[in-house]
């Protein structure tokens, strides 16, 4: 005969997991959820052709501002004091929601390395 608290047993193991990788799991939890909540923003303006289309966005800019985040909060942190606990929802947002607009952002870092160069350049 079956054990009849096959389901309470995996809710208890469930349970315990959540409560030995709660505290491991929760910053990156944030750093997801803000990242598909900022990646919603673009979403919305982008004429995407089909549904496949707009999930391919979505899942993009998210993942772009998982990994970006990690970065760019310890940089805050290292050059602004800003803890990584309190900057990592607000950048992985922000990152989310320039979505496709990272060209515009490294076009306009090339052109200030390139006037760097050409100023230093110009100098010695």
């Amino acid at each position: 005969m079956a054990e009849p608290t096959t389901s309470a047993a995996g809710i208890s193991i469930v349970a315990l997991a959540i409560a030995l990788l709660g505290p491991l799991a929760g910053p990156y939890a944030l750093i997801f959820f803000a990242a598909l909540a900022g990646s919603l923003w673009p979403l919305s303006a982008a004429a995407t052709a089909t549904r496949v289309d707009g999930a391919w966005l979505v899942l993009r800019c998210t993942l772009t501002s998982v990994v970006l985040t990690g970065g760019a909060a310890a940089w805050l942190q290292s050059e602004y004091k800003i803890q990584v606990d309190e900057s990592i929802g607000p950048v992985a947002f922000a990152f989310g929601a320039l979505g496709n607009g990272w060209r515009t952002v490294i076009d306009a870092l090339a052109d200030a390395l390139s006037s760097a160069l050409k100023y230093f350049g110009g100098r010695a």
